[in-house]
């Protein structure tokens, strides 16, 4: 980071910030195209001249490249020939015969097919004898499904193993138990852990004789159960099952038995399966998957390790490969778009969210479950905090969701199986940067293993199939994400990574869960969150170690994948020794936020008012660290055990790293900024200048050993960044029509072309920065919007990358779980111009008189806000001058720092 004065608004005016308008950015660039802030394209090696010759226009292609496939274009115009011909045949019918053609094109080749009739297909075979036989026994029955833990819910169907239907009924009748009481989440658990009412997901391998029965359940209405992509048939007659045959149509009270042979060269994978008598039970929640597991797979139970019959997420046993865990994920909806859902008191939930403007809150799910944004910022409120929605996704605020939260242990091998609903398409997005997986799987050459032992810092490049982090999903379609390098990413990451529909409106009205990766064994006594325990892949036993407390590993030494060693000492450091000497309170305070209370306040509900990220009430009980106070609110996401005490702060004692996640909730709460405000708090804790003191600078490439997000060697470029908001044309004027001007448009600028963009139009465009592959890219992101009605007068703004690797916990830009904070406040806010609105102003304050390079202190009009041991931005808004300074004390308005200024240029 770079340092200097500010001198906007008027002589003598020099603006600081506790850096909670400040915020850092680091990673990695790992592939040779990528996105980030509004685009980051990465160019070739050696093709920008310096930092800032990488931005810039990015020019048209040359139509020398362009390459044609005119094959598609005239198998379109057959296409269209033959609906224009069976148009004519059928003649007008009216408004809707436009709708009627586009139904024909869903026939796609067969509807120019020389005889659609004599297209081969094949009849599904019986069983042979001798093969493994999977049997399952199906209930469709008709049953309330719960969303979340507020109970909003609706009346539905499910599939149901028949041995769990009373299980199911059991939730149900608690839930409806539930409805009548306060702070009763019923059955409906933390993140869909175990919960009987979830879409069925049941497994066979390849090989097996997959034999199930459907029993009808759902009085008077008939059902079925089909089986896409699948050669199912009836078992007494042979026939398919398919829809069109009647036979596999179930009347009420009845039943009836399938078989599917599945051959040993069927491709691995999700079949999705639903119901094809009536629509509402189709939209409704009668749908499930069936998995195509490796051959002679064995499926376990990811709570207990035992062989388990059914659920979302599973661990699969591979006895021909690495075992995997496996997590199946449906994006569907509750009903059609004029369905309407009901709160816990039976009243329908509104269209229109009132806090988020998202249209059928509730409505849009993942696995029956669904938590709306708003329905967390509507407590929030409800308490008499701020409404923030910049901490809708965050577990500090509002607890663990009742979404989707898979969970497994740092560089588990893992597989997504998706799912789409019934009504529209929905857009998978999961955040990690190099959470990535190929778009053709079976023809990839990727390693979804490749990070089992550690980080990987140069993955191949290229690869016969497409790398994605997002998929669109349509209704009934399934795709299997095989993540490379798995739990954690190439990064080897502890920490939460958010998976969501890409379309904003949906996953604001609750469609998003969250994958958590684990650093510690998650067994009782030693968790860290409200989970249940999750017991260790077999062929990676033994690999995660159970958390201990910070006063164990005194005496030890971790170790971070054999490049680096560092001994934990009682009270005594040498970052020359070899190995490394730290002390245990060094050790430990790399780690953690400073030590604070949140705006100097004693009252848990008035530390959360004071709307403090600076600081986290954490203590030393000797050499023990221990939490902040735990909460002493009751909601339906979270109830602590043991209220307004402290709880002791896990570390792993292989790496010495904290055991993630660290945090409790705090209802309403602003969650904590990462420790120095580092962009890689996890990956990166140490930053050390050549004296050994802690720099408020980025890490060094390399400065962590092989466990670095930048390698050694790895080229750094640094961007300094500005969110912004001016008048943007839209479209200039011309003779006959006036100008359009958005007067509150919205940019992200560099700042040192931000008074160029501000007077030149032709300049007001979407950013674009370039990094090349495997460069080091760090950003100080600093934010200059203002305050106004269309944010609730409580201005915030962030930064998310895609296709580099990052870390999450403090670089992914939304605040996800227990992630720190990453969402800004305006820099240039200093007085409150909307009294008795909105949020606090920031910790903003401005110098009295200049600072020199080289001075150790300054003094600002208020100082009565800042902590000791915290960072304050010096100079932001100085061009070229903006530093990041730590506090050692505080006299009346006069702050001293650590060490002298450096105004170095960024």
């Amino acid at each position: 980071m770079a340092a200097g004065t500010a001198r906007r608004g008027g002589r003598g005016m020099k603006r600081v910030s506790s850096s909670r308008s400040c915020r850092a950015y680091r990673m990695a660039a790992s592939l040779p195209a990528a996105l980030f802030v509004s685009s980051l394209l990465t160019t070739p090696i050696g093709l920008a001249a310096d930092q800032h010759a990488s931005h810039g226009d990015m020019g048209g292609a040359s139509a020398e490249k362009v390459i044609y496939r005119e094959g598609g274009a005239i198998l379109h115009d057959r296409m269209m020939e033959e609906v224009k011909r069976q148009q004519e045949a059928i003649g007008k019918k009216g408004g809707y015969s436009t709708g009627a053609n586009s139904h024909m094109l869903q026939q796609g080749v067969l509807l120019v097919a020389e005889d659609p009739t004599k297209i081969a297909v094949t009849a599904g075979q019986r069983c042979p004898a001798n093969v493994p036989i999977k049997e399952y026994h199906v209930s469709a029955i008709n049953i309330e499904i719960t969303l979340s833990r507020f109970l909003d819910y609706f009346p539905g169907y499910m599939y149901v193993l028949k041995e769990n239907v009373e299980k199911a009924r059991g939730e149900e009748a608690a839930n409806r138990e539930a409805r009548e009481k306060e702070n009763d989440p019923g059955a409906v658990s933390n993140g869909l852990q175990g919960d009987i009412i979830q879409p069925l997901v049941i497994r066979a391998n390849q090989g097996d004789c997959l034999k199930l029965t459907l029993h009808n359940e759902i009085p008077d209405d008939p059902t079925s159960l089909v089986i896409n992509g699948s050669s199912m048939v009836v078992a007494a007659t042979g026939k398919p099952a398919t829809p069109s045959n009647p036979e596999g149509t179930v009347a009420s009270g009845g039943q009836q038995s399938f078989e599917w042979y599945i051959k040993p060269d069927t491709q691995e994978g999700a079949r999705f399966f639903r119901s094809h008598a009536s629509r509402e039970q189709f939209n409704q929640g009668l749908i499930g998957m069936l998995v195509v597991e490796p051959r002679g797979s064995r499926y376990l139970s990811p709570f207990d390790g035992k062989p388990m019959a059914s659920g979302w997420e599973a661990m699969i046993e591979d006895p021909k490969g690495a075992d995997f865990r496996e997590f199946a994920i449906f994006y569907h909806e509750a009903g059609d778009e004029a369905f309407r859902l009901l709160n816990k008191k039976g009243e329908m939930l509104p269209q229109r969210d009132p806090h988020t403007d998202s249209y059928r809150p509730g409505a849009r799910l993942l696995n029956y479950r669904s938590e709306p944004h708003g329905t967390r910022i509507e407590l929030q409120a409800h308490m008499g905090f701020y409404g923030d929605e910049s901490m809708a996704y965050g577990s500090y605020t509002f607890g663990d969701p009742a979404t989707t939260i898979p969970r497994s242990y740092l560089g588990d091998p893992a597989k997504f199986r998706m799912a789409g609903g019934s009504e529209i398409v929905h857009s998978h997005h999961l955040h990690g940067g190099s959470i990535r997986w190929a778009r053709q799987p079976g023809n990839s050459n990727l390693d979804f293993a490749l990070s089992k032992n550690g980080p990987v810092k140069f993955p191949a490049i290229s690869d016969p199939s497409d790398r994605l982090d997002v998929q669109s999903i349509g209704p009934t379609e399934v795709y299997d994400q095989v993540i490379e390098g798995g739990s954690g990413g190439l990064q080897a990451l502890a920490g939460e990574f958010v998976f969501h529909c890409h379309i904003p409106q949906h996953y604001v009205t609750g469609m998003w869960g969250f994958w958590r990766v684990y650093n510690t064994l998650q067994q009782p006594g030693f968790q860290t969150d409200v989970m249940k325990p999750l017991v260790e892949l077999p062929d990676r036993v033994g690999k995660i170690k159970t958390g201990t407390q910070s006063d164990k590993l005194v005496g030890t030494t971790v170790d971070w994948y054999g490049g680096k060693k560092y001994e934990i000492t009682k009270d005594k450091t040498d970052w020359k020794a070899n190995p490394v000497k730290v002390s245990i309170k060094d050790w430990v305070e790399m780690m953690l936020t400073p030590q604070g209370k949140p705006g100097k306040k004693n009252s848990e509900k008035e530390q959360t008012l004071a709307y403090d990220s600076t600081v986290n009430d954490w203590a030393w009980d000797g050499q023990k660290a221990m939490s902040e106070l735990e909460t002493t609110y009751e909601w339906v996401n979270y109830k602590s055990a043991t209220p307004g005490k402290r709880q002791e702060i896990l570390f792993d004692p292989q790496s010495g790293k904290i055991a993630w996640p660290w945090l409790r909730p705090h209802l309403g709460r602003r969650v904590p900024f990462s420790p120095s405000h580092s962009g890689a708090p996890w990956l990166e804790p140490i930053h050390r200048r050549d004296d050994g003191s802690n720099s408020t600078e980025p890490p060094k490439p390399g400065e962590q050993g092989p466990w670095s997000l930048c390698p050694e060697g790895a080229p750094q470029k640094y961007f300094n960044i500005h969110a912004i908001t001016l008048p943007i044309t839209l479209k200039r004027a011309t003779a006959k029509t006036p100008a359009i001007v958005d007067p509150g448009g919205l940019l992200y600028v560099l700042h040192e072309e931000e008074q160029e963009v501000r007077k030149n139009p032709a300049k007001q465009m979407p950013l674009v920065i370039r990094g090349n592959v495997q460069d080091c890219i760090d950003v100080v992101y600093k934010s200059e919007l203002k305050d106004d009605v269309r944010q609730g007068f409580s201005s915030k703004t962030n930064l998310h990358p895609h296709m580099f690797q990052f870390d999450t916990q403090a670089s992914d830009g939304p605040i996800i779980g227990f992630s720190y904070e990453m969402s800004l406040r305006p820099f240039t806010i200093l007085k409150d111009e909307h009294p008795g609105k909105g949020m606090p102003v920031p910790m903003n304050t401005t110098m009295e008189a200049d600072a020199a390079k080289g001075t150790s202190s300054i003094k600002v009009k208020d100082a009565s806000r800042y902590h000791v041991k915290t960072e304050l931005g010096v100079g932001m808004d100085e061009v070229g001058a903006f530093e990041s300074a730590r506090i050692s004390k505080i006299e009346g308005n006069t702050i001293m720092f650590e060490r002298p200024l450096r105004y170095m240029s960024i």
